[in-house]
């Protein structure tokens, strides 16, 4: 008995250590990333009714509890930057879910994102009962990037039409667009910009000279 004990402590002395799990991004490597990759770094403009309401948010990615929201959000900035996108779209899962990867809303759209079903299916998710990557963070931020890379195509590379796209569709947007500007969108899409701005003049600056506040 006691021979099998002591091989067994040999052989949990000698055993490769546990892979342990990826460390959160920093939050000042996240903020580098972000405002290197932003298409509006001028602040003056950003209005407070957004900046005062999603005043929490530098909080929540500077807690100790909120590691999880760190990696989501880096894993976001990576896959935009990829596809030559700009950092606001980064900012699209606080707007829409406080990015939640399990957030339904009653309307039906779900996950960080808040795709319907519809919109999910037609950009390459799996949607049914047994199965739904919309709850799945990598899987739907991948579907996101491909509808917003369209999307930013469609509408001349104009990160604000892109962003009210998102938010009413892509047919409700183009009609808008021809018929002579945003006046003609909902005001929630015509404020979805700016809620985008506000939120980006509230990611902590790196500490780089270059970018110098707006």
């Amino acid at each position: 008995m006691k021979t099998m004990a002591l091989a067994c402590l040999v052989a949990l002395l000698l055993a490769p250590a546990a892979a342990s799990p990826a460390a959160s991004p920093t939050l000042e490597a996240i903020s580098a990333h972000f405002w290197n990759d932003l298409a509006d770094p001028q602040c003056r403009k950003a209005p407070r009714r957004w900046r005062q309401h999603y005043g929490d948010i530098p909080r929540r990615l500077r807690s100790p509890r909120e590691a999880q929201l760190r990696r989501h959000f880096a894993h976001v900035l990576d896959a935009l930057d990829d596809a030559g996108l700009p950092s606001e779209f980064a900012l699209i899962p606080f707007v829409e879910s406080r990015y939640h990867p399990s957030a339904r809303s009653p309307g039906g759209q779900v996950g960080l994102w808040q795709f319907t079903a519809v919109t999910a299916r037609r950009n390459g998710l799996s949607v049914g009962k047994g199965r739904d990557q919309r709850l799945d963070a990598e899987a739907s931020t991948g579907a996101a990037v491909r509808y917003l890379k369209r999307l930013h195509r469609m509408f001349g590379n104009d990160w604000r039409w892109t962003a009210m796209a998102y938010n009413a569709g892509e047919g409700a947007a183009r009609a808008a667009k021809r018929e002579g500007g945003p006046q003609h969108l909902s005001s929630i899409t015509r404020h979805y910009p700016d809620k985008l701005h506000a939120l980006a003049c509230l990611i902590p600056r790196p500490p780089d000279p270059s970018h110098a506040s707006g």
